[in-house]
């Protein structure tokens, strides 16, 4: 019913050999939580139980060893569990800076596309506005040479009449002098 090492009235006795076989001296890299979490469970499950009770006698030195082993280990657990999530923090934080330079790089290119149809755009109106400036000084060209067209025209008209004017008064002394030349013969 006892364990053959339990001894009544003194401290539990154990065997370090025994010790050594139920807590393995494990490397850090080994150390597994729940593992070690088992080794303890079956230290108080393989313990003698006391008749008529939920009680069991466990050696005391292998609990605490075990529960030692865990508290050593236990932080380099937690060390590399945090090392873990922080390095899924460093990715998440690598992947939304990736992201943030795709969308920062898209909306330079959309800004430059932007300023590309701008200037395109600008370009039109000054092509416009050139464009109707050039057809305002074809119109007034068109209107000037129209009023010096005009204007030759009413100088070669004018030219016209005076030579004209002239020729028929000529002309009338010339018919004066035929008649009066016409009449002294008769």
């Amino acid at each position: 019913m006892f364990p053959e090492n339990y001894t009544q009235g003194t401290e539990a006795q154990f065997n370090q050999s025994q010790v050594a076989a139920d807590v393995p001296e494990n490397s850090e890299a080994d150390f597994n939580i729940e593992v070690e979490l088992d080794n303890l469970k079956d230290l108080i499950l393989d313990g003698s139980h006391i008749p008529l009770t939920e009680l069991a006698i466990v050696d005391e030195n292998l609990l605490l060893e075990q529960i030692l082993h865990i508290q050593e280990n236990l932080p380099i657990e937690l060390a590399t569990a945090f090392e873990i999530v922080n390095l899924r923090q460093e990715i998440i934080a690598d992947a939304q800076e990736y992201a943030y330079s795709v969308v920062k790089s898209a909306e330079e290119k959309a800004h430059q596309i932007v300023q590309e149809s701008a200037i395109v755009r600008q370009a039109e109106l000054d092509g416009g506005k050139i464009r109707l400036k050039i057809e305002q000084e074809c119109e007034q060209l068109r209107q000037n040479a129209i009023a010096q067209c005009e204007a030759i025209q009413m100088g070669a008209d004018d030219y016209a009449d005076h030579v004209l004017e002239d020729l028929e008064s000529r002309l009338q002394e010339m018919l004066g002098i035929i008649q009066n030349g016409r009449q002294q013969l008769e």
